[in-house]
């Protein structure tokens, strides 16, 4: 019995298209929590990056890929990346301008710079980047970064630091967390926040980053629109977003 259902957001819950939720998916939710199934957001964006519709409603957060978790009693996990490896990539950007990189921290993210990159990247999600300084980096602690390099780019920051990993959901920038991080450490946060056994869970995603969050759920659920390497790790693979992909996902595993 599915108790607890994660949803990526980008490509999962919302359209790639209109930037919002499918009325179908709007109505999957009511269904679910009528159904007493807890819902979740699991999603590489921070709490400042999600949109109204979003940003309510859900029985907890996993954000910044799992870096933050928080439900309505506050936060219940809580792991920005080492301040060494954070100042590191700063400097990789800022100093030497290796690449651009998104800096996310808890109260605000900001770019190195706003490249063509980068506002191409702000358009496909529906954000709008503003840049920030080096100085505003330093001020506090980082929970991710969005570093804008190409597929097989990553060696450049993680050769020069130690506690970090890479993930990525498209081609244009990678997801840069803690080692010890990513959306299967908040599922399980989450999981055992809730007191439930990782059997009772679904997944939705779409992107390379949703790939742990996959092997943390009994059930994971790969959207049309998925990326290849997800679909083929997925339990199921249902329709895209804009077609109506977590409704019938959820009519297919008999939800209701």
């Amino acid at each position: 019995m599915i108790k607890a259902a994660f949803f990526d957001i980008d490509g999962t819950l919302l359209s790639f298209t209109t930037h919002h939720m499918p009325a179908s998916t709007v109505e999957a939710l009511h269904r679910l929590r009528a159904a007493g199934v807890k819902t979740v957001v699991a999603s590489g964006r921070s709490t400042l990056e999600l949109p109204p519709e979003l940003a309510t409603g859900f029985d907890a957060y996993i954000t910044l890929n799992g870096q933050r978790c928080y439900d309505g009693e506050g936060a219940y996990r809580d792991a920005p990346i080492a301040a060494a490896d954070a100042r590191t990539i700063l400097e990789q950007a800022y100093l030497e301008h290796s690449y651009d990189v998104l800096v996310q921290q808890l109260d605000r993210s900001f770019v190195s710079r706003l490249s063509e990159r980068v506002r191409r990247t702000g358009a496909n999600v529906g954000l709008e980047y503003h840049e920030g300084t080096f100085e505003e980096a330093l001020e506090g602690p980082i929970y991710q970064f969005c570093a804008f390099v190409d597929p097989g780019e990553e060696h450049i920051f993680l050769d020069r630091t130690t506690e970090v990993t890479a993930t990525r959901w498209c081609d244009l920038f990678c997801d840069v967390v803690p080692r010890e991080g990513g959306k299967a450490m908040g599922v399980a946060a989450t999981l055992e926040r809730f007191g439930l056994e990782p059997e009772e869970a679904v997944a939705f995603g779409d992107g390379e980053n949703d790939l742990s969050m996959f092997g943390a759920v009994g059930t994971s659920i790969a959207m049309g629109n998925a990326w290849d390497a997800v679909k083929e790790r997925a339990t199921l693979v249902t329709d895209d977003v804009d077609s109506d992909g977590i409704w019938n996902a959820c009519e297919r595993l008999g939800i209701w």
